[in-house]
């Protein structure tokens, strides 16, 4: 009797071992499925460029990330960017500090094909990543130590491969589902989104304005990274990277991106600082404008640099910033009526015109084809 007991505890020992090594190998399989398809899409997506810069210190991160308003089904005659996000990371702090720039922004464009002024969209029309990086570089007085670009497909399918993601929607609108002609509707509150519910969500800005667009696009950003950080499934992370195939491009590898993820995402909890600029609508050739006021560039920059630790706080970031309404370009009122732009300027007197005359002339944009979107 008692070696029977005994052959069939070693039996039930033996099927568990079985079973506990069957799942460790089945495990180890799917993270070896999952790490060889991150490191084909990764290595197709990586594309450094001179621009970028090396970290000053080890607690410290700048990502610039851009949403191209192309991918293969449009295949647009050149791509533009649709959104920029500035990302700073500070472990020591623990203080994550995101800042929007309007797509519109009248800036100085950094490029080896041209230097001049135009929207900040078409920097990576008039060189790529290089240029994109180099513009907002010298726009901010910032370094930055990575880029991502992502197309509209990439921003879809990483949401979806999520299983949607939940927004706090601030006030309730329609807006439209991507080249669909169809519109979704918003509530205010807690909302489930999937990919293209959330590219309608982050894109609209008919129902405001540019800047608010921008803290949309913070929200679902926010919403992506705590779903993510939160995933408890290996196959939905090999849907990810599945996701990402041949959509996104950027100057991280796999190395740098396992190593941003250990020292600066995982058991992180950062408190998240959002910046906006003050600014005005112009009209400018057929074109609508946004002028960033001067004053609120040098603010927003000091923001950044000391998120950076590369400047410290002084008296004036404990008030409540208010441009001085001194502005660099006039209005030629083409697309829009002075009443109209009157309403879009985040300074509420009567503004004083410092600039001078012909500042505003821009050059043609170059046509550049693609299919994906994205430029070499």
């Amino acid at each position: 009797m008692g070696s029977s007991k005994f052959g069939k505890k070693r039996g039930l020992k033996l099927s568990l071992s079985i079973f506990l090594g069957l799942l460790v190998t089945g495990t180890l399989v799917y993270f070896g499925i999952l790490y060889v398809k991150a490191d084909k899409i990764l290595h197709k997506a990586y594309h450094p460029v001179s621009s970028t810069d090396k970290k000053a210190t080890e607690d410290t991160l700048m990502f610039l990330i851009m949403g191209l308003d192309n991918n293969a089904t449009r295949n647009l005659g050149s791509s533009r960017t649709d959104a920029m996000m500035l990302v700073s990371l500070n472990k020591s702090t623990q203080k994550m500090t995101l800042c929007s720039i309007p797509r519109d922004s009248f800036v100085q464009i950094q490029s080896d094909d041209y230097t001049g002024m135009q929207r900040i969209e078409s920097a990576y029309t008039y060189g790529g990543p290089k240029s994109a990086v180099d513009t907002v570089k010298k726009l901010l007085n910032i370094p930055i130590h990575h880029y991502i670009v992502l197309n509209f497909d990439s921003f879809i399918n990483v949401i979806d491969a999520l299983g949607g993601i939940d927004v706090d929607v601030p006030k309730t609108f329609d807006g439209p589902l991507f080249d669909t002609g169809k519109k979704v509707h918003f509530e205010k509150g807690i909302q489930h989104l999937n990919g293209e519910e959330a590219l309608a969500f982050s894109r609209e800005r008919k129902i405001d304005n540019d800047i608010m667009r921008g803290f949309r696009q913070q929200l679902v950003l926010e919403a992506v990274k705590d779903k993510a950080m939160h995933l408890n499934a290996i196959s939905k992370y090999i849907k990810i990277i599945e996701s990402l195939d041949g959509q996104i491009q950027m100057d991280l590898d796999m190395h740098q991106i396992k190593t941003i993820i250990q020292n600066f995402l995982m058991g992180k909890d950062y408190e998240v600082e959002q910046l906006s600029f003050d600014w005005r609508a112009f009209s400018n050739g057929g074109h609508s404008m946004v002028e960033l006021y001067q004053d609120s560039v040098d603010y927003v920059t000091h923001q950044l640099r000391v998120s950076l630790g590369l400047e410290k706080k002084d008296a004036p970031d404990n008030k409540l910033f208010q441009t001085n309404g001194e502005y660099r370009y006039k209005s030629d009122y083409t697309t829009a009526t002075p009443a109209s732009e009157k309403n879009a300027d985040t300074f509420p007197g009567d503004g004083r015109y410092i600039g001078t005359e012909g500042n505003t002339k821009t050059g043609h944009l170059p046509n550049r084809k693609t299919t994906t979107g994205f430029y070499d």
